[in-house]
């Protein structure tokens, strides 16, 4: 799929989300993507509000920004630091930590 169809269908997974009590599963059935997928497309998007790439970008360029000022930290330390920054963002995590 072209970065266009993809946008489109990661807009639609999120307004399915976001305006109906669907479930992630029953999403990913819809369209034929993971239940963990959806997830992910739903966090990504509510960071870029409602754009996946903006969300992405926005995820990454926090993580890189940890990464360059906790430059002894090791993956676990980092991946705690992106936990909480998600948090303060209102983003709900699946795994608790």
């Amino acid at each position: 799929m072209r970065k266009t169809d993809l946008k489109k269908l990661y807009f639609n997974i999120y307004m399915t989300y976001t305006n109906s009590y669907t479930t992630l599963e029953e999403i990913g059935t819809k369209y034929n993507v993971s239940k963990q997928r959806v997830w992910q497309i739903i966090r990504y998007c509510k960071l870029g509000d409602g754009n996946y790439y903006k969300g992405l970008k926005r995820y990454n360029d926090t993580y890189k920004s940890y990464r360059e000022e906790f430059k002894d930290a090791d993956s676990k330390t980092l991946n705690a630091l992106m936990r909480d920054w998600m948090k303060l963002k209102n983003i709900r995590l699946i795994k608790n930590g």
